[in-house]
């Protein structure tokens, strides 16, 4: 735009950009700069109006399109690991079908549960829904972490928020089309451990029984598997193979000067590296907003979606020998997964089918037992909210919101009568529906006075009431595979029925004043009130206030030309949890007991506890944002969250009827730093764009009270205890001191740091080493020219350790006779003077720290290489806008110390668990 209004200087605007005057000349070159005011992102962090994010007072850090969408994975969570200070994400197994875990700054609570509340769109729902979204679906994540921002959400919000916005279509543009497709390949990740090969297990059996080198039996057997190089690498077998992932997504986006519309479709499918495994999902979404009048808005966002799934089958048996898992490691490899083919004269000729049982060991064929128990999930999940939106003053917005989540789940299977199962085949069916409506009405009105106050209030009432039902019947004594229906079943067990009901009713404000943006006040108020909880204390009071100073704005630091923000927040304030608690768990229920004297009896089965409440956290909060040179940022946030009246589950005295019970006994605190770098290192440099960025996060808790007044408590079978003064998580186990050389049996310090050779559990000491990360975060780099864009996100959790159970059956002479073993325990102590870490077969092993590993890890999450094709190119066309060929992988790199499959379980025990995978996906993207 120029104005003519002055005959000395023209005035030059453009949408974006900062306004510039300049004067007249013959030649005038004028390069715009960016407005950073108007360019600068909004975030959603609670029932208002979106806000630019460097205005908001409570620590949010937003998570944008581009690192969430084209990810080779159902689960669009998965890739928020390593992307935000302080939120560590977990995806602990490998199964297409499978949830991820988040954690944001430490662990809040013992016993309830310390997972994020998640908000879509407004409302909330469960982790469980992940799954069913579609991530090219999502426009951004928004993570919020302090009191200050997550207050107005209360009694749920204890462990932060994570917002997600769904995409929609802008006003007034005209119709697009997105069209992409991908395919792709997943791999196991790695493997750190070598298990024996054929001709090292049968020369360890030699030293085990050295009676065997004149076995006459025993060594033809040995030559003959020696010769004709056969051994099995079980873990090849299992999941040594490529499983294939293909997606495919279509949306059309656009809007009038009174409507905007999204709609799109994506399919998702994923085999997973064992074969019994794989996910199936179609998803549809419709979003629309549309002006009835100019002060009344109304919306429709629903999300449709239908999974058919499976499961790998033993996959929650950890040491059954059908769990591939466990097989991979303890299955001889002198057994071979297919008929060995021999003369008549005992020569090999190669091989023949595959052995549906292994006689050599006594096993079934894990996979044959799949065949022979096929079973199916399917899940439809509907995930949507509608909205109207009043404007009858300026300033004034009052809103109604409803939303909905409902799911209806079906799992079905059956056990062929044949093989292990023949004359007694099973069938079974169970079905689960769900649903959670949630009824949000809100006033906000913000207005300005004496031009440089900026005045905000908003007031609300939210209830949200959900219901779940699940029932199950089986049935035994099927007998022909033809008939696999319940109702041929010769024997009836008994079915499973339940119904649940949890409501909750909310009341909550919140107040903001800035003056002149550069002094920021909010306060907010919520009032709860939950069905779980006792009779006497089934509402709460949460509350925040927080601060922000933006230094930037003073007059002493406006003419720094090198320092572009510079913003000090102070916020402090409770949030509740009750996450962790089932429907009715204060209340004294009744439950049904085995047939006494030809009757049903029923008893009290839970203690009731009327005085059951919410489980609180008060967190103070102190960040420093700054950006330096318009290329530098650097954010730094301090906390300290208190854990109160904190949900445990109480031992009880078995004279009182019950081994335990709920009730808020005890306290935690956890203390940290969140720091995020970022720089520009080229911006446009002859086309040429290159960033990094970084983001760190160090927590520690401590236990600081305990329940009936004690000062310590151990957790059987856990390697854990809970003592006040002591973090939680720190393993509590007795100390492993090696191998004598003299005698080769084990050593370890007793609890006063002397060696001693005799095992005792009283001499269990805290190790100093975590069950939870206290270091996490990740790193990243983004490098465009000329339409080539590359990428690469790493993630990493520092400083924890893991119990690997598997080398308790891998490296143990209690079960190497049977067993497959790893390689060291070639170096098995024999003789005086021996050093190794494996004792003589007379001293057996023990949990004590020598299982105890280093689960730290750094991957490489996720790399994405995309070529855009020139616009020139796309204008030639005259229907096509624009065009991508890109490739993306995860998990493609792993570096850790860890003695297994993936450190990435989230467990104080590995054992069993789904290797994680790696992919690499190409893909193509049009646009129209």
């Amino acid at each position: 735009m120029i104005d003519h209004s002055s005959a000395k200087t023209l005035m030059i605007s453009f949408i974006g950009m900062q306004t510039q005057e300049v004067a007249i000349k013959p030649h005038v070159k004028v390069v715009l700069k960016s407005d950073s005011e108007m360019l600068e992102e909004v975030v959603i962090t609670g029932y208002g109006s979106a806000q630019k994010l460097g205005s908001v007072v409570g620590s949010v850090t937003a998570v944008s399109s581009e690192k969430l969408e084209k990810k080779p994975v159902a689960n669009v969570a998965d890739a928020l690991q390593g992307q935000v200070a302080g939120l560590q994400v977990f995806t602990p197994s490998g199964e297409p079908s499978q949830s991820v875990r988040m954690r944001l700054r430490g662990v809040s609570s013992i016993n309830s549960s310390s997972e994020p509340l998640f908000i879509l769109d407004g409302a909330p729902i469960s982790s469980g829904a992940f799954t069913a979204l579609n991530p090219n679906d999502i426009e951004s994540m928004t993570v919020l972490k302090d009191a200050s921002s997550t207050a107005i959400y209360g009694s749920r919000a204890a462990n932060g928020v994570v917002i997600l916005t769904s995409k929609k279509g802008k006003r007034g543009s005209k119709a697009k089309v997105n069209i992409s497709a991908q395919y792709g390949i997943s791999r196991m990740t790695g493997d750190n451990v070598e298990m024996m090969n054929a001709e090292q297990w049968l020369n360890f059996q030699e030293i085990l029984d050295p009676s065997l080198k004149e076995n006459a039996a025993f060594q033809s057997n040995k030559n003959f598997y020696i010769d004709n190089g056969i051994s099995t690498d079980w873990a090849d077998v299992f999941f040594g193979g490529s499983a294939p992932t293909q997606e495919y997504n279509l949306n059309v986006t656009g809007g009038t000067d009174a409507l905007n519309y999204y709609f799109a479709f994506g399919h998702y499918d994923a085999d997973g590296i064992m074969d019994d495994s794989k996910l199936r999902r179609e998803t549809l979404r419709s979003n629309i907003e549309t002006n009835i009048t100019k002060w009344m808005k109304a919306g429709v966002n629903m999300n449709l979606s239908y999974q058919k799934y499976s499961t790998t089958a033993f996959g929650g048996s950890a040491n059954s020998v059908y769990n591939k898992v466990y097989a991979s490691r303890i299955y001889r490899p002198t057994q071979s997964y297919y008929e060995i083919l021999k003369d008549d004269n005992g020569n090999f000729l190669g091989y023949g089918d595959r052995l549906d049982y292994f006689d050599e060991m006594g096993y079934w064929n894990p996979y044959y037992l799949s065949e022979l128990q096929p079973g199916a999930n399917t899940m439809a999940r509907i995930n949507g909210n509608t909205f109207l939106n009043i404007n009858p003053i300026k300033g004034l917005n009052i809103r109604a919101a409803q939303a909905m989540e409902a799911f209806d789940y079906r799992s079905s299977g059956v056990a062929y009568p044949v093989g292990p199962f023949a004359g007694a085949g099973t069938a079974r069916e169970s079905f689960q529906r769900y649903y959670a409506f949630t009824y949000t009405n809100t006033a906000e009105y913000k207005f300005t006075a004496w031009d440089n106050s900026h005045f905000s209030f908003l007031i609300g009432q939210e209830a949200i009431i959900n219901k779940n039902e699940s029932f199950g019947a089986s049935v035994t004594g099927l007998t022909d595979q033809r008939l696999m229906l319940m109702s041929a079943g010769a024997t009836a067990n008994m079915p499973s029925h339940s119904k649940t009901q949890q409501v909750f009713n909310s009341y909550f404000a919140t107040a903001s004043y800035n003056y002149n943006e550069k002094y920021y006040i909010d306060a907010t108020f919520r009032r709860d009130g939950s069905s779980l909880f006792g009779l006497n204390n089934q509402w709460g009071n949460f509350w925040s206030a927080g601060a922000m100073w933006d230094l930037k704005k003073e007059a002493f630091l406006e003419d720094v030309r090198w320092l572009n923000t510079l913003q000090l927040k102070v916020s402090y304030g409770s949030v509740g949890n009750a996450l962790g608690l089932s429907p009715y768990m204060a209340f004294g229920l009744i439950g049904s007991g085995p047939l006494y004297g030809s009757s049903s009896g029923t008893a009290v089965s839970n203690p009731a506890n009327p005085d059951l409440t919410w489980e609180v956290m008060k967190s103070t909060n102190v960040a420093l944002n700054t950006r330096l040179f318009d290329r530098i940022s650097l954010d730094v946030e301090f906390y300290n969250r208190k854990t109160e009246d904190m949900l445990m589950e109480i031992p009880y005295s078995y004279t009182t009827g019950f081994s335990s019970g709920w009730g808020n006994v005890a306290s935690m605190v956890n203390r940290g730093v969140d720091v995020t770098f970022g720089v520009d290192i080229l911006k446009d440099v002859n086309g040429f764009d290159w960033s990094v960025s970084a983001n760190l996060n160090y927590n520690k808790n401590e236990i600081t009270e305990l329940f009936n007044g004690l000062d310590e408590y151990v957790l059987g079978n856990t390697g854990l205890k809970l003592q006040v003064g002591m973090p939680y998580g720190e393993f509590f186990t007795n100390k492993w001191a090696g191998v004598d050389p003299r005698d080769g049996y084990n050593m370890w310090y007793d609890k006063n740091g002397n060696l001693t050779k005799t095992f005792s559990e009283d001499d269990a000491v805290f190790t100093g080493k975590q069950r939870y990360a206290p270091w996490s975060g990740g790193f990243g780099t983004r490098a465009s020219w000329k339409g080539i864009t590359v990428s690469a996100d790493f993630a990493f959790m520092l400083g924890q350790y893991m119990t690997n159970n598997e080398r308790w059956f891998t490296e143990n002479h209690t079960f190497a006779a049977k067993n497959n073993q790893t390689t060291e325990m070639l170096t098995m102590w024999q003789k005086p003077g021996d050093i190794t870490n494996i004792s003589c077969p007379d001293s057996p092993m023990q949990f004590d720290t020598h299982l105890l590993e280093n689960a730290s890890f750094m991957r490489m999450k996720n790399l994405s290489v995309s070529y855009t094709l020139p616009q020139r190119w796309m204008k030639k066309t005259g229907f096509m806008e624009s065009a991508k060929v890109f490739f993306v992988g995860r998990n493609l790199l792993t570096v850790t110390k860890y003695k297994g499959y993936d450190p990435e379980i989230d467990s104080n025990i590995q054992l069993g668990n789904y290797p994680n995978t790696k992919q690499i996906s190409f893909g193509v993207e049009l646009t129209f």
